[in-house]
């Protein structure tokens, strides 16, 4: 699966970065964040974030891998339906590039995580990530011939498509979206560009997704050991 696939992509390609322009919630657009823009929408869920140019995280240990660079929780959030589907449009910080897709070849996944009360005031350090939806290699060889997500993304018009369980609980909630870039893991460096919106879930589900769920800092724990092994 996708930590597999992190060590064996072996080629490089152009480069771009980018960010989550809007999220579709029952289909009503949010506005995200863009280090672009200096003023977004008082309604805009998005976290903001300071990495320059919209750029990667590069270690997975990091506190940045929560919701990317000194993230912030947005004031405000989005309401969306249990059982919908989450349209999260991303787009390139290179508007030459890649207008409206993605220049790397690698995986795309998406996780919530309960804030427990108001996700514009929750410690990101608390949340615990359940994945709800992941695409690595869809077809071919693991390496720029292969057909990955992020050609998925970049037919799709930028699109990620995420479905909210449709037992969880009512509730605030953070949405992480990511994607990561490939081009580098054969030196150990895979990209990782994670970010956050607010989300309030209506519905009469149960789960809470309580006891499930890790750190973000421990999402790839598999690449970290395989660092500390090549390291020494």
């Amino acid at each position: 699966m996708v930590r597999i696939a992190l060590l064996l992509f072996l080629t490089s390609q152009a480069a771009a970065h980018g960010y989550i322009k809007t999220f579709t919630l029952d289909g009503t657009d949010h506005e995200g964040f863009g280090n672009w823009n200096p003023s977004p929408s008082p309604s805009a869920i998005g976290w903001p974030f300071t990495t320059p140019d919209e750029g990667p995280e590069l270690d997975p240990a990091s506190p940045d891998m929560i919701c990317r660079r000194g993230a912030t929780p947005a004031a405000n959030h989005g309401t969306v339906t249990a059982g919908s589907t989450i349209l999260i449009h991303w787009t390139s910080a290179d508007p030459v590039l890649s207008p409206e897709g993605w220049a790397h070849s690698g995986p795309t996944l998406t996780y919530l995580a309960p804030c427990h009360g108001s996700c514009a005031e929750v410690d990101k350090s608390t949340l615990r990530w359940t994945k709800i939806q992941e695409t690595g290699l869809v077809s071919g060889p693991a390496n720029s011939e292969g057909i990955w997500a992020s050609d998925v993304l970049r037919a799709n018009g930028g699109v990620i498509e995420a479905t909210v369980p449709p037992d969880i609980a009512p509730g605030n909630y953070v949405v992480r979206s990511e994607i990561i870039a490939l081009h580098r893991s054969h030196l150990g460096e895979p990209e990782f560009y994670p970010q956050c919106g607010n989300i309030e879930v209506l519905g009469d589900g149960h789960d809470t997704l309580a006891g499930r769920g890790v750190r973000a800092q421990e999402l790839y724990s598999a690449l970290l050991h395989w660092r500390r092994n090549e390291n020494g």
